[in-house]
């Protein structure tokens, strides 16, 4: 019966082990694929893209903005519709002439499950002007809820958090 059950228990244990680092795997992929996003996202929104922007957000996420110490803040933009208009309103006008640079830092996993998570990361704007040197933009944090669908990992939810 003992050498039974170890024979049982050799043989089990490595089907355990394995299973331990499918889910692992699968874990960093996750990781690996949302960061990869946000790379795109910020290459995408830099090249003035907005309809490849739209596409790394879910059809009913949203874009909301907090910015620090002002007393009233922009609205919240729902919808992949309202966020390729916000897009173009804001690559054809605010940032017309400009060369924007977004660098994201300090990415952290805050939750993740196997079709939702959360990340916090760090940002950094800079501006161009043709001939003048970069400025510093905008400084900040981004905080998102990102959900898994069949197209990949998309953006549900993203909040800015604005330094002022």
């Amino acid at each position: 019966m003992k050498k039974l059950l170890i024979l049982c228990l050799v043989v089990t244990f490595p089907m355990f082990a394995q299973a331990d680092q499918l889910v692992e795997d699968a874990h960093l992929k996750d990781r690996v694929l949302i960061a990869d996003q946000l790379a795109r996202y910020s290459q995408l929104w830099d090249r003035k893209d907005s309809e490849g922007v739209v596409q790394l957000v879910a059809e009913d996420g949203a874009f909301e903005w907090h910015l620090t110490g002002a007393e009233k803040q922009p609205p919240v933009v729902k919808g992949r519709e309202n966020i390729l208009k916000y897009a173009e309103q804001a690559h054809g006008k605010r940032l017309a002439g400009k060369q924007s640079r977004h660098h994201f830092t300090g990415l952290v996993f805050e939750e993740r499950t196997a079709d939702q998570a959360v990340t916090e990361h760090m940002m950094l704007v800079t501006h161009v002007v043709s001939g003048e040197k970069p400025v510093v933009a905008a400084t900040g944090v981004y905080k998102i809820n990102w959900k898994k669908t069949d197209d990949g990992w998309l953006m549900f939810h993203r909040k800015l958090y604005v330094d002022r």
